[in-house]
């Protein structure tokens, strides 16, 4: 169970219940409970926290629409293994609270290192459904071109798609932990007037290979990709450095 001495006094100015979420949310991000491991019972978050059971109710039952708690039956509150939407919000809690700052430099080499994997993989094991869902978001890419936030959130989407297609329920969640930053360097690069058409043409390349079946060839297409993406954020970067640069 976890230790009590970590939560703190409310705000009254806010939703109390959200904000009773937002501390057991960090209780067990710091904490590094795990699994299967109690929360506090009701009745002693009441009681550490000031507020009513109905509070705390509404903020479990948050928690629990979120995937990570899971009430129990006779068995109490319990953590438990969150999805790909949780795990990128703990993971930023993670970053923040240790006052770390994740550059550009950081994600790419773990992109490097788990997307190029990916792809090989999608090659060995995508199905016909798989394939769909690609050549889904690759129509999407093309006709959001024009549309830097609905295009960014679809060239993301791509990449899980692939992560899917490895039918290893890992890669959709290491994958997903990053894609609020993937979409973030997207959406920067979206700047320059060439990078959706550059994208496009590097998507249709993976898919292609990953379509045809060829490990090496996925990969390969898919480190091209990567290097791409490094250019264009690295160009965008510079452009709106420049002075009298607009934006």
């Amino acid at each position: 169970m976890a230790p009590p001495d970590q939560l703190q006094p409310l705000v009254r100015s806010e939703r109390l219940s959200d904000q009773v979420a937002a501390q057991l949310q960090r209780l067990i991000v710091d904490s590094g409970m795990q699994p299967g491991e109690k929360l506090l019972s009701e009745r002693e978050l009441c009681e550490q926290l000031g507020v009513s059971r109905t509070v705390v109710r509404e903020a479990v039952r948050s928690l629990v629409v979120k995937g990570l708690l899971e009430v129990r039956r006779g068995g109490g509150t319990v953590v438990r293994l969150p999805d790909t939407a949780i795990v990128s919000e703990m993971m930023t809690m993670v970053l923040r609270k240790g006052g770390r700052e994740i550059s550009f430099t950081h994600l790419q080499e773990v992109r490097r290192l788990i997307e190029v994997e990916i792809a090989g993989l999608a090659a060995e094991r995508r199905t016909e459904e798989d394939l769909a869902l690609m050549e889904a978001q690759l129509r999407l890419m093309e006709a959001e071109a024009g549309h830097p936030e609905a295009w960014a959130e679809a060239d993301v989407a791509f990449h899980a798609a692939i992560a899917e297609a490895t039918h290893n329920p890992l890669y959709p969640m290491l994958l997903g932990s990053i894609a609020d930053m993937l979409i973030e360097v997207r959406r920067s690069g979206a700047t320059l007037p060439d990078t959706a058409r550059k994208a496009y043409q590097h998507h249709v390349a993976i898919h292609e290979r990953i379509r045809a079946a060829d490990r090496g060839g996925a990969r390969q297409a898919m480190q091209e990709h990567l290097r791409e993406s490094e250019e264009t954020f690295q160009t965008a970067r510079f452009t709106a450095l420049r002075p009298g640069a607009s934006g």
